[in-house]
């Protein structure tokens, strides 16, 4: 069956993935574990994952890629002999992942901030933890006088989330870890002040779990979200040696409330971690609503603490019912760039053992199998996160709006638009145009070349011979708006 499905086993191979839920890595001398690179587990719990399966096959991968013994101490010898950018570069390198999409919420000791991690990969878009950015604001020195109220907190945590809102590709809320997805989007503000007010007379720094403030807090980032066109994701499902939530309040089902308010029924909502062990239950709400995405995270501290075929089963129940149009990669990698790698290998092999059984089973042709791999790798992450993705930066692409076109891209202190194309002869041609001109030329009227630029051959700036093509005339090139992006020079 392998050769059969060769092209397929390829594809899946080659595609440069887009990495659409991720977090930091640590610096060398980072307290944090090499063990949790396998478990989110602490104290005596951790000691018990190297017995686990999928501690036991990880460390096998890790040695392979190293090529040293397939031992913990000879791995961690190996990384502390080669640094952190050298084993960095080989992770991400053999994950072969274009861009990663980062919630820096989760703090680490001697975490690297977002723009290191360019260093390891050409991309890095930032999303952003609603509830982070709360706590922030609540614990800094500043909020603590008896003046601060719902109103007054609610102006500063929407400021915050407004001020980044063109910087940043999406929203993000563990909500499922706090109080449940049970969101209630009409909590009373009575009872959001009463949280508040309770959070505040906690010791700090203050960690936000009360049900009312979070629904709450949950219930404004939407709002923002609508308005500034960001997608939402929600951790579901179970965290892996985590003990840090109540599984029965992690069933996206909770959500249900949230997908019935007409108020954010364009709010895309992308529901994490496969929503494992629920992940029929996300593969249904995918199906019924438009606006529920899934990330299947086969990350170390989610989907690859299964066995394979627990992994493989998963990955069946969300495409049971779901668009592959809808349902995305991610490493969900954190810390170490060993649970990169070790999430895009998995991932890899698990698309292609359930895209392979679509095959045999008669859902899928080779080449619908094919583009679903880019989908799932790549596409359905740029499309959703409307991702421009250049010269070491993410940004969002541009939207058309009637005649006008919106953008955070195009900024009022732009002189001009350099439009660029490849010719028939595979050689870059470019047109600039005054920024003045820029809209009314590219909704309405493209831009004007001559018949003889069609003939154009890659060694000599005029039209080839024999193709009658001359300067009378004019055709005109239309650019594509979707990749739009300021230069950063």
């Amino acid at each position: 069956m392998e050769a059969k499905y060769a092209e397929l086993r390829r594809a899946v191979e080659e595609t440069a993935a887009v990495d659409a839920h991720a977090h930091n890595l640590v610096a060398a001398d980072s307290s944090f574990p090499f063990l949790r690179c396998f478990s989110e587990a602490e104290g005596d719990a951790l000691a018990f994952a190297p017995h686990s399966l999928s501690f036991k096959r990880s460390l096998k991968d890790i040695a392979e890629l190293y090529k040293c013994e397939a031992s913990l101490e000879k791995v961690e010898e190996f990384r502390k002999a080669q640094g952190l950018s050298s084993i960095s570069s080989k992770c991400f390198q053999a994950a072969n992942i274009s861009s990663i999409l980062m919630d820096d919420g989760i703090q680490f000791d001697r975490m690297l901030e977002l723009e290191s991690h360019k260093d390891f990969v050409p991309t890095v878009g930032r999303v952003l933890r609603i509830e982070w950015v709360a706590e922030t604001i609540i614990n800094d020195d500043s909020f603590s006088g008896s003046s601060w109220t719902l109103d007054s907190f609610t102006e500063t945590f929407l400021s915050k989330l407004k001020s980044v809102a063109n910087k940043i590709v999406g929203l993000k809320s563990i909500a499922a870890y706090r109080s449940g997805l049970d969101i209630d989007t009409c909590v009373s503000k009575t009872d959001a002040e009463d949280g508040l007010r309770k959070e505040l007379a906690g010791q700090k720094p203050v960690r936000v779990t009360n049900k009312s403030l979070i629904d709450y807090l949950f219930t404004c980032s939407l709002e923002i979200a609508v308005l500034f066109n960001l997608p939402m994701q929600i951790h579901t499902g179970y965290s892996f040696g985590d003990k840090d939530l109540d599984l029965r309040k992690c069933n996206p089902l909770h959500l249900c409330a949230v997908l019935e308010d007409e108020r954010f029924a364009k709010c895309q909502l992308v529901l994490l971690h496969a929503s494992y062990p629920f992940s029929k239950e996300a593969s249904y709400l995918a199906s019924v609503y438009s606006q529920v995405y899934l990330d299947f995270g086969l990350a170390i501290p989610k989907l690859p603490k299964l066995s394979v075929q627990g992994m493989t089963s998963s990955l069946k129940e969300l495409l049971h019912l779901a668009p592959i149009k809808k349902v995305m990669f991610s490493t969900d990698g954190y810390a170490f760039p060993e649970t990169y790698y070790l999430g895009a290998r998995r991932a890899r092999d698990v698309v292609y053992r359930v895209l392979s059984a679509a095959c045999e089973d008669g859902d899928l042709c080779i080449q619908e199998a094919i583009d679903a791999v880019e989908d799932i790798f790549r596409r359905n992450a740029l499309d959703l996160y409307k991702l421009n993705i250049a010269n070491g930066s993410v940004h969002q692409k541009t939207t058309i709006t009637d005649t006008r076109i919106s953008t955070s891209c195009v900024e009022q202190d732009v002189l001009f638009v350099r439009i660029v194309w490849n010719d028939a002869s595979g050689q870059h041609r470019c047109r600039v145009v005054p920024a003045g001109r820029f809209y009314e030329i590219a909704k309405n009227k493209g831009v004007g070349l001559t018949f003889a630029s069609m003939g154009m051959t890659s060694f000599c700036d005029g039209p080839a011979d024999g193709t009658n093509l001359t300067g009378v005339g004019e055709i005109r090139l239309m650019p594509d708006m979707s990749t739009i992006l300021r230069l950063p020079w």
